[in-house]
């Protein structure tokens, strides 16, 4: 994915930040040592020696695989931008974000190794149905992810109407005959013209759906993580991003035509869109990502990652006339769905997922394009302006009111902020009951955060 020029790094690259050269008013100051001087606990104290014969301390905390002080799903990496902050605070900004770049950073641009990577947590899907108007099962393909794994179970993120069928016999018309196949061990079901069923080879592994939202286009099967890593022991879950702009390049990686797994690239073409489209007899408006990256039948729930491997949506769609214009579910959106339905189904084993009303009507304004010189990158920000506030809502329990401009939202010990509409109802997915929550807002031209406040049973809406 073509993003602003970004170059990640480890924990290690913390020891690299004393390592560039810096220009202060034409005088040119190196470093002469960088040597581990004390160590306490996890943490390890360096000092940085320079040609001036000035020294400068940083310290490194020890972490899982290498990441700085932050284990597990916390894990952060170091930027480009912090390196160059870092600099700056240093040796002042003579020099753009652009020019450090050229000058100090060796950026690796060779995409092999993360498409290779994410390869392991890609999957092409099968689902069987009993269609009322047929004497036998209809067969259709798909492709999914990989979203988490645990001793006993492996998590997959697909689209609903990749298990769901319209014309099934069923209440639910949800397939009960679903199987996966991970990339590298790729078979497909065959028929058995005797019994007019499906037979599977040791590829295959079988899933059950436990539940998805129709509305979102959002479905969650799971597997025996046994029979996941005995096909292949290195799969892995997906890693997630909710980082990407116009422009940035995409992979998009699924099952097109039946084909096999393969890869298709592209760009970001539209960072928030909407399509119409007609899954169980309702149109609805899905909120998108438009990309010009080639899609066709059988990629639905296939991944959408950037250029560093990681996951940014959930291909579902494209134009039947202009083969350009293709549509793939936010991240923010398929994690809000897939993380509910885990959370609801392991708690009382409901095939459905909720979300946290607010309470209010909202209307954008101040819309505008904000260009960032420093990194090359931009993005579109709006005033979310509160136009309405129910009686009796969350909304109203916190003291939010009519023209209050909505900033930021904190729960679970995080603040988001908010400077898209559409980020509210995002964030919302991922709230549940018993949850204390926080709007920040400007009124009158004051910055003001409400108290925290619990989040009733009667402020959650059902997601089916």
């Amino acid at each position: 994915m073509k993003k602003k020029i970004l170059a990640s790094f480890a924990a290690a690259a913390a020891l690299s930040l004393g390592v560039f050269s810096g220009c202060i008013f034409g005088n040119t100051v190196s470093v002469v040592s960088i040597e581990k001087t004390d160590s306490v606990g996890l943490v390890d104290y360096y000092t940085v020696t320079y040609s001036d014969k000035t020294t400068s301390q940083f310290t490194v905390t020890n972490g899982k695989d290498g990441v700085d002080g932050v284990d597990g799903e916390d894990a952060q990496d170091v930027t480009a931008e912090d390196v160059y902050k870092a600099y700056t605070s240093r040796y002042g900004n003579e020099l753009t974000f652009k020019e450090f770049c050229e000058i100090y950073l060796s950026v690796n641009t060779d995409v092999n190794a993360p498409l290779n990577s994410l390869l392991r947590s890609c999957m092409k899907v099968y689902t069987a149905f009993s269609e009322s108007y047929l004497s036998q099962k209809s067969m259709y393909c798909g492709s999914a992810v990989i979203y988490k794994m645990d001793t006993d179970y492996t998590y997959i993120v697909t689209n609903y109407h990749v298990v769901y069928d319209s014309k099934a016999v069923g209440s639910n018309k949800i397939s009960t005959e679903i199987s996966a196949y991970l990339y590298g061990s790729e078979s497909q079901p065959y028929k058995d013209e005797r019994t007019l069923g499906y037979v599977y080879d040791d590829y295959a592994i079988r899933c059950e759906y436990i539940g998805g939202a129709v509305n979102y286009d959002v479905a969650v099967i799971r597997a025996s993580t046994a029979d996941v890593l005995k096909i292949n022991p290195q799969a892995v879950p997906v890693t997630v991003s909710y980082d990407y702009s116009v422009g940035d390049h995409t992979y998009a990686v699924g099952n097109p035509d039946d084909g096999g797994i393969s890869v298709t690239e592209g760009i970001v073409s539209v960072d928030s869109d909407y399509v119409e489209l007609d899954i169980d007899g309702t149109k609805r408006n899905y909120r998108s990502i438009r990309t010009d990256t080639a899609l066709t039948h059988g990629n639905s729930g296939g991944g959408l990652f950037n250029m560093q491997g990681q996951l940014i949506g959930l291909n579902n769609a494209g134009d039947g006339e202009i083969t350009s214009m293709n549509y793939a579910i936010p991240a923010s959106i398929m994690t809000g769905i897939a993380d509910g339905v885990m959370y609801y189904h392991a708690k009382n084993g409901i095939k459905y997922t909720s979300r946290t009303l607010l309470g209010v009507t909202s209307q954008s304004e101040n819309s505008r394009y904000v260009y960032d010189e420093a990194t090359g990158g931009g993005r579109i920000v709006e005033n979310v302006v509160i136009k309405t506030v129910n009686s009796g809502s969350l909304a109203e329990a916190m003291g939010l009111k009519v023209e209050d401009i909505i900033t930021a939202v904190t729960f679970n010990g995080k603040t988001y902020e908010i400077s898209r509409q559409y980020q509210i109802a995002d964030l919302l997915l991922n709230v549940r009951a018993s949850d204390k929550i926080s709007i920040h807002y400007t009124r009158n031209g004051q910055s003001v955060q409400t108290a925290p406040t619990t989040v009733r049973p009667s402020d959650i809406d059902r997601i089916d």
